[in-house]
């Protein structure tokens, strides 16, 4: 075991309780200044740019539950970031596209992921960024949900 043990286990403990305190509080991101939770910006995120996207399809690459879905869907419509609409090609299948303004959260979404991995990555070396994903995999085998 590493001499950093604790260290390590102290900054993850930080690190998911900020994450765990930010989703509570919410992002606020859009133009209406609501709270956004991780889970609403991840569907932003799935749903994607100027693609039309299956709602099964979230449930199945989220691995979020049926309803939990619908309930984010319903309140993204809600509050103008997506809308719903039937496919063309099979009328039972509900599709969801990001509206204008879902587009301008999920840019920001995009910049902000962008500006905290220049942020982090901005002074390291190339053998650290390795260690870097080697330790992020890890933590992504382990991770259970």
């Amino acid at each position: 075991m590493a001499n950093y043990y604790n260290q390590i286990n102290m900054m993850m403990e930080k690190i998911i309780n900020k994450i765990l305190i930010t989703d509570k509080k919410g992002f606020k991101i859009g133009r209406k200044n609501e709270e956004l939770s991780l889970l609403d910006i991840l569907v932003i995120k799935k749903i994607g740019s100027n693609s039309m996207k299956p709602i099964y399809s979230l449930v199945k690459e989220t691995e979020i539950d049926r309803g939990v879905i619908s309930s984010i869907i319903n309140k993204l419509v809600a509050n103008g970031y997506i809308k719903k609409e039937k496919a063309k090609e099979d009328k039972r299948v509900n599709m969801v596209i990001l509206t204008e303004e879902g587009e301008e959260v999920y840019n920001k979404i995009l910049k902000g992921q962008s500006d905290i991995l220049e942020f982090i990555l901005n002074d390291i070396t190339l053998n650290e960024e390795k260690t870097i994903i080697k330790f992020l995999s890890k933590v992504n085998q382990k991770m259970m949900y």
